[in-house]
């Protein structure tokens, strides 16, 4: 599985679903949280894929906050 393949399944079962595509990048939102990330189509790396699960949880400790 590639990292981008992981992120997606990552952002998914976070509840995050595809919202639209962007001209370099697909832009997923959580209606839940009340935010998007956004995934890189090109070169998606490791780091890429460890930016978007330090996303997600960020995400998800600011709504517990709230």
């Amino acid at each position: 599985m590639t990292p981008r393949d992981q992120a997606l399944r990552e952002l998914q079962q976070s509840g995050y679903v595809f919202e639209r595509h962007g001209s370099n990048h697909d832009i997923y939102y959580n209606e839940t949280l009340n935010c998007s990330i956004t995934v890189k189509r090109h070169k998606f790396t490791e780091n890429t894929l460890r930016y978007i699960r330090k996303e997600i949880r960020e995400n998800q400790t600011l709504r517990r906050q709230s």
